[in-house]
């Protein structure tokens, strides 16, 4: 049964893998843009909004996962689930062009096609804004690997690689024949996500000691500023560089206070400890004036 609104292309030699929750305001044009591929597999991890059901509209397949803050449970997902010669890793904020799509499948069906890993053309959007000062940004994106030589992992920030060195860099046609990315459509959502991610990322921490743990979140910091100032030179991009500067440096500098927050005795362990000793000196001096009243009745 072919889904609905699906546009097919015969023979991509791609299986799709999507990892998704709570993505209904945009998980749709994602999915259209996706399948184009011959399998198309959304691991959904138990949303309580119409991802699921958006998705079922166009995925090959949905599948139930437990819920994670990032995607350590990809090799569970994964990793004994049979797939195309190629896997694609987007996320809910991708979307790709079609004429890119049109070169892809020219590679991934080319039996004489010597490459492992295809970099395509990456457009990386942050606050709306796409432009290469941005510290958001990177020339091209390295998810289309192929089967054999895919390499799986629960680390942090390295879920997903490659254990080839044959890497193939698609042209830039077209500037907007591109893989995009779309993140932080907003301030807004720029925090809440930025307080999710890092306090995260924190709580992965905790096998480090503490002085380990701050050190290289500290370093991260001034990573962040020399990547603005030098690398990038994001301030030329006039007032929208000031505040993507300060966002990109906001984010490790809420990385760190989570890390330091997680690696001490915070007002979760102090105030309760706190409240009692009040309580009871409280519930002394009331026991010591009831005393005092009897004692001065009699």
């Amino acid at each position: 049964m072919i889904k609905e609104s699906v546009i097919t292309m015969n023979n991509s030699n791609v299986t799709v893998f999507l990892e998704v929750f709570n993505e209904e305001s945009r998980i749709e044009s994602c999915l259209k843009s996706f399948s184009w591929a011959d399998e198309l597999i959304v691991f959904d991890k138990n949303s309580t909004d119409n991802t699921r059901k958006i998705a079922e509209k166009y995925a090959t397949e949905v599948v139930t996962v437990p819920f994670t803050q990032a995607s350590e449970n990809v090799i569970e997902n994964i990793s004994g689930r049979p797939s195309c010669d190629w896997v694609l890793f987007p996320t809910a904020s991708s979307l790709i062009h079609p004429n890119l799509v049109d070169e892809i499948i020219k590679l991934t069906t080319d039996s004489n096609f010597n490459f492992d890993v295809i970099g395509m053309p990456y457009g990386m959007y942050a606050f709306g804004i796409r432009n290469r000062k941005s510290p958001w940004t990177a020339l091209r994106k390295n998810t289309l690997i192929r089967r054999s030589v895919l390499q799986l992992s629960t680390k942090l920030h390295n879920e997903i690689s490659y254990t080839s060195n044959k890497i193939y860099n698609m042209p830039f046609k077209q500037k907007d024949e591109v893989l995009y990315h779309c993140t932080h459509k907003d301030v807004a959502d720029f925090f809440s996500r930025t307080i999710r991610y890092t306090n995260y990322e924190a709580e992965h921490t905790e096998t480090l000691s503490r002085d380990k743990a701050l050190k290289q979140a500290f370093a991260d910091i001034l990573r962040s500023v020399f990547t603005v100032l030098f690398r990038r030179h994001t301030y030329l991009l006039g007032w929208d560089g000031v505040a993507l500067s300060l966002a990109y440096i906001c984010n490790f500098v809420m990385k760190f206070l989570f890390v330091w927050d997680t690696h001490r005795e915070n007002g979760n362990m102090v105030y309760p400890i706190l409240r009692k000793k009040i309580d009871y000196l409280w519930e002394e001096r009331k026991l010591t004036e009831a005393k005092r009243v009897i004692k001065n009745k009699s």
